[in-house]
């Protein structure tokens, strides 16, 4: 079976208006990893471990805001670990624009990262 992986920036948000924003170059893989942290109580965010376990699962969604193309990167000329390097620098750049998007009020983000 072929996996397709989907990089870029999502959000997991709770219906009170709780979010977790993130980026990844495995989005799908990324969320299944929140999951099986979440479940465990093993989340790096404290804040978003605490409402999951105090809600219903039912009460989240997961969305990717943005897709961010590997392919259209690969144009770019960079290759090995300068591609990575930049490739993710681009995908930590667009977090924080949307980041910056969202009310801090609401973020579930370890330490609230990103907002500066």
């Amino acid at each position: 079976m072929y996996k397709i992986k989907c990089s870029g920036i999502y959000k997991i948000q709770h219906i009170s208006g709780y979010y977790y924003i993130g980026m990844s170059v495995d989005i799908f893989s990324r969320f299944s990893s929140h999951y099986t942290k979440l479940k465990t109580n093993k989340h790096t965010s404290t804040k978003f471990n605490k409402l999951w376990n105090e809600t219903n699962p039912n009460e989240w969604t997961f969305t990717i805001l943005e897709y961010v193309s590997v392919t259209d990167f690969k144009k770019n000329g960079l290759k090995g670990k300068d591609f990575v390097n930049n490739f993710r620098k681009l995908l930590l750049n667009k977090e924080k624009e949307w980041m910056k998007k969202h009310s801090i009020n609401w973020c579930l983000n370890k330490n609230n990262k990103n907002f500066s």
